[in-house]
């Protein structure tokens, strides 16, 4: 059964073809289990692995597929991160006409570590875990830390910094944003 036209290559997309094939169908049965924007943003990730001058193998696509899915669970996280690295990525590869592709998810990592604070889940203090001492103070810090670095990103979004650059906030932000700058440089 003719599906469509690809709008790329303007060949005949077959669906029984693709059903054939036991990859093709693992594929777009995964692809369709998954929410949001993660099967769009999935799918264009496993895209810059495809080799310059041949195309990529749904076995090979669905093993990607799955190394991604058993590293990170499906969400807005995911979704950003999928999209930022294939953002940059394919601005690099016009800046510098350089296409090869990708050969693992270290990049990935990268990105989805530095997005992290932007995502950062708010829990009542029921769903926490009892830690004492220097665990507690431990705890307490990182979620000061990604409260002040979330509170600044806000009036970053908004172009409004100058309003909160004399708070203490305002310098924990600028660490992190230097910390990314030299550990996850996203473009």
């Amino acid at each position: 059964m003719k599906l469509c036209r690809c709008p790329i290559c303007h060949s005949d997309l077959h669906l029984d073809a693709l059903l054939e094939d036991d990859a093709g169908r693992e594929m777009l049965g995964l692809i369709t289990r998954l929410k949001g924007d993660n099967a769009r943003a999935l799918v264009s990730y496993v895209g810059l692995f495809r080799p310059d001058k041949a195309a990529l193998s749904n076995s090979r696509a669905l093993k990607l597929m799955n190394e991604v899915l058993a590293m990170y669970n499906p969400s807005p996280l995911l979704a950003h991160a999928l999209v930022e690295t294939v953002n940059c990525v394919m601005k690099n590869r016009r800046e510098s006409k350089n296409i090869v592709a990708l050969i693992n998810h270290n990049y990935l990592k990268k990105v989805y570590d530095g997005a992290k604070p932007q995502f950062a889940v708010v829990r009542n203090e029921q769903g926490k875990q009892e830690l004492h001492g220097e665990q507690q103070q431990v705890r307490l810090a990182e979620e000061k830390r990604i409260g002040d670095i979330q509170y600044i990103e806000r009036y970053a979004n908004m172009g409004r910094l100058d309003v909160v650059k004399d708070t203490p906030q305002y310098q924990v932000w600028l660490t992190w944003k230097e910390e990314q700058r030299k550990g996850v440089k996203l473009c």
